[in-house]
């Protein structure tokens, strides 16, 4: 595929969003989280601690499955052929593996722990079921499936000045 292409460019304005929305959850993880993802912490960056002096406490927790919903939808839409279709389809695979990991969440991952104690793991990932996290990430296929038919509607149209 050259350059040249509108497909192209379209795949390279569903990957510079993304690659933007993921940059601004890096930036919200640092900004308004207490504890940071491994490879943050590997790489020794630290949590500035914002959460607390805005709201005094979770602030906007719901964002994160937002961001990545519709960050790594338009990635995978990218890889794809660009289209609305494509848009809908990834956007519905990465809410859906969000929603399942959320509810995986539910009664503090009971399965998950009862599963590592027969396999002999002692430790697993910890982490919360919250309601809104779900409501986000339909949020974020939406949001996704929306730029995507921004971004083809404005690089197909006749008009444009591309």
């Amino acid at each position: 595929m050259r350059m040249g292409y509108p497909e192209s460019r379209i795949s390279l304005s569903f990957a510079g969003i993304a690659g933007a929305l993921l940059l601004f959850g890096l930036l919200y993880y640092v900004g308004f989280r207490t504890a940071l993802p491994a490879p943050l912490q590997y790489l020794h960056v630290r949590p500035l601690g914002l959460a607390e002096a805005v709201h005094g406490g979770a602030f906007l927790g719901f964002l994160p499955n937002f961001i990545h919903v519709a960050a790594f939808s338009l990635l995978t839409c990218a890889l794809l052929r660009p289209g609305v279709a494509s848009a809908l389809l990834a956007s519905s695979a990465w809410a859906g593996v969000d929603a399942l990991w959320e509810f995986s969440c539910a009664d503090h991952q009971a399965w998950l722990h009862r599963a590592g104690e027969l396999i002999g793991v002692q430790r697993v990932p910890a982490c919360t079921y919250d309601n809104w996290d779900i409501v986000a990430s339909i949020a974020g296929a939406a949001a996704a499936t929306g730029i995507a038919w921004l971004v083809l509607k404005r690089n197909t149209s006749p008009y444009s000045t591309a």
